[in-house]
């Protein structure tokens, strides 16, 4: 049953073009960070200091405090589309599978277009690289340990944004107030507040090792797997008593 849910989801999804946000959103972060880096190669790059993890420093810059909040925000708001507008909700629930089925369908879709986002990220941030002539060699596990991090940071991200989507009707509100929130994060990051906030823990979890980060790996996951279970569970129990009108 819920795999055909998701199914579903995902055919409902792939007529919106998504899938040329999904390249595109990536691959504007990682020219815009390497521009970055050979602008500043000089001051980014010392002895003994990986290229590549230089380069990972500007491009998740860009992608880890804005652009995976603001398109996780966005993939939440498109999968309740079509719902929220001209009697989706009452067409899909007038269907056998519970409500609950349904909001964790969207759930799993979504999370299954971050951690495609999060592949098309490092694939196109190594062959970028590779064309402009990067000569150390590719810090495998690093990028894996980040593109993973991300994921999983982004998680709670999405359970709180979905929530917002499923009970707010129009599509652009939800979208303003995550873009506000994304906002925040340049503040958050920098504070010890940060680790608790959910728009500054992917930029966190996604950064370098000379970068100020997650302080505990155990203690981030910790804050990350509540926030997402509380959000998820509220999300649940809102949706199940939304009026549909």
């Amino acid at each position: 049953m819920i795999t055909t849910l998701v199914l579903n989801e995902y055919i409902k999804l792939r007529r919106q073009w998504l899938w040329a946000v999904l390249i595109i959103v990536p691959l504007v972060s990682c020219l815009l960070g390497y521009n970055n880096f050979f602008t500043y190669q000089d001051i980014l790059v010392q002895k003994d200091d990986n290229e590549w993890t230089e380069a990972w420093t500007q491009a998740s810059l860009f992608y880890g405090m804005i652009m995976l909040p603001i398109l996780s925000g966005f993939y939440c708001s498109i999968s309740c589309r079509n719902e929220n507008s001209g009697g989706g909700w009452k067409q899909m629930l007038a269907l056998p599978p519970s409500r609950i089925m349904i909001y964790i369908a969207k759930m799993i879709i979504i999370l299954i277009l971050v951690f495609v986002t999060q592949l098309v990220l490092v694939s196109e941030f190594i062959i970028t690289g590779l064309i402009l002539g990067l000569h150390d060699s590719i810090p495998w596990f690093f990028l894996f340990k980040v593109l993973v991090l991300g994921f999983l940071a982004v998680c709670a991200l999405v359970a709180i944004q979905l929530w917002m989507a499923s009970q707010i009707k129009s599509f652009v509100t939800p979208i303003s107030i995550n873009v506000a929130l994304t906002l925040l994060a340049f503040v958050a990051a920098g504070s010890e507040w940060g680790n608790f906030y959910p728009w500054a823990q992917p930029t966190l979890a996604m950064s370098s090792p000379d970068e100020v980060g997650i302080n505990s790996l155990l203690f981030f996951l910790s804050i990350n797997f509540v926030t997402f279970s509380v959000a998820t569970v509220l999300g649940i129990v809102t949706f199940e008593k939304k009026d549909i009108y």
